[in-house]
């Protein structure tokens, strides 16, 4: 998957914010975001540092490991995760 997207968030439509917006508050759509963002950061990691071993389920698992050894900790402030 390559991912040579620039999206210019100054210049979108207040429709356009709108849509993102209602869209990043579905919680049907969470488990697709999550699997795309971990996607994201596989791939950031090999194009990092070639030759690196990185998939969507090695990001998963770092994921994991850092929230049960609480290397990091989710504040659950509002009932949406932006």
């Amino acid at each position: 998957m390559s991912l040579d997207i620039d999206i210019d968030f100054d210049n979108l439509s207040e429709d356009e914010l709108d849509e993102i917006l209602v869209y990043s508050e579905d919680k049907d759509t969470f488990v697709i975001r999550y699997a795309l963002a971990c996607q994201v950061i596989a791939n950031m990691v090999e194009d990092i540092e070639p030759g690196a071993l990185s998939n969507i389920d090695m990001v998963d698992l770092t994921i994991c490991k850092m929230l049960l050894d609480g290397y990091v900790e989710i504040k659950n402030e509002s009932k949406s995760i932006h």
